[in-house]
């Protein structure tokens, strides 16, 4: 039903009309005056608010800003490490000197060159490293190493003075070689040696590296 008019005895004029059903808080009729500026001042705020449709939300920013960015990962290949087979412990005649920054004052690390490998299904490097201190003590432990995480593995180790001299290691798990470590030589042997820009390198280019000074990747041209 339409609205009718009500003009309160003694009024006269425009200003004094109201729109029944307008009502102010305290019950009284708002002045029409009154009622039209709220009717616009309404107007202008739903012209000037965008409607839900025009709103456009970048889902991935909205979840990151609320830390929940789920990522599908289900049509990822997972990576799968392959069955390793640990080698017989090198001979000393087999172990090769490799200079390192990182390596802890008076140790000496050497490398069973001929017996680097690198399996083109996961990309690990395995070899055997030998660590000798300069009072004679010396280890072994044959290791791998993910370029693509820079992480590695001990397989096993090695003693000559006991007996088995080669044992497997306890709960073997990958570790991340963190760099910038006074004494993580592993960092520095995957950055210089073990590691190019496309992963694992050959067990030959290894071995090349290893013998003539180490160049690493770079993406600029020389």
């Amino acid at each position: 039903m339409r609205p009718q008019e009500v003009k309160p005895a003694g009024a006269q004029g425009r200003d004094s009309a109201v729109i029944s059903g307008s009502m102010s808080e305290s019950n009284q009729p708002i002045p029409l005056g009154h009622s039209v500026a709220f009717a616009a001042l309404l107007t202008l705020l739903s012209l000037s608010a965008p409607a839900s449709d025009d709103v456009v939300i970048d889902p991935a920013l909205d979840a990151l800003e609320q830390n929940d960015f789920n990522y599908d990962d289900s049509q990822d290949i997972p990576w799968i490490e392959y069955k390793t087979n640990v080698l017989v412990m090198p001979k000393t005649q087999d172990l090769s000197p490799l200079d390192l920054d990182e390596m802890p004052a008076g140790m000496q690390l050497f490398i069973d060159k001929s017996r680097i490998a690198v399996n083109p299904e996961d990309g690990v490097v395995r070899m055997w490293l030998w660590v000798r201190s300069k009072f004679g003590a010396e280890q072994g432990s044959f290791e791998g190493f993910r370029c693509a995480t820079r992480e590695y593995k001990v397989y096993a180790y090695a003693n000559p003075t006991r007996n088995p001299p080669v044992t497997s290691a306890k709960k073997a798990r990958w570790r991340v070689a963190k760099s910038g470590l006074s004494g993580n030589y592993r960092a520095e042997l995957q950055r210089d040696y073990l590691c190019g820009i496309s992963g694992a390198r050959s067990p030959q280019e290894i071995r090349n590296y290893m013998g003539s000074g180490f160049r690493r990747d770079t993406f600029l041209p020389e």
